[in-house]
């Protein structure tokens, strides 16, 4: 069976592959190099060879900005919430 590599599916399928990888590699860095280190300590220039210092200070910037900082503290929050109603359903 070949794949028609210029049919839509195929290039949005395609698309969100590529887009699930980018996003878990960006966590990954995050995870790394940002969670948990003082500001101060926070690498200024890109330690991954993939990655041109300028990419890497608009990722640092994205993460210390505000309004991403209260999303994620959202997710979390909701996260704890949806993990406490689980631990009452099941009488933990």
């Amino acid at each position: 069976m070949a794949i028609k590599t210029k049919d839509k599916p195929t290039e949005e399928a395609c698309t969100d592959l590529m887009r699930t990888v980018i996003k878990n590699q960006r966590y990954r860095l995050k995870a790394k190099y940002f969670n948990g280190v003082a500001a101060n300590e926070v690498p200024t220039t890109s330690h991954v060879s993939y990655m041109t210092d300028e990419q890497w200070k608009a990722l640092v910037a994205k993460w210390t900005d505000p309004k991403n900082m209260v999303r994620v503290s959202c997710h979390i929050l909701l996260f704890h919430i949806q993990f406490a109603q689980d631990l009452l359903i099941f009488n933990l």
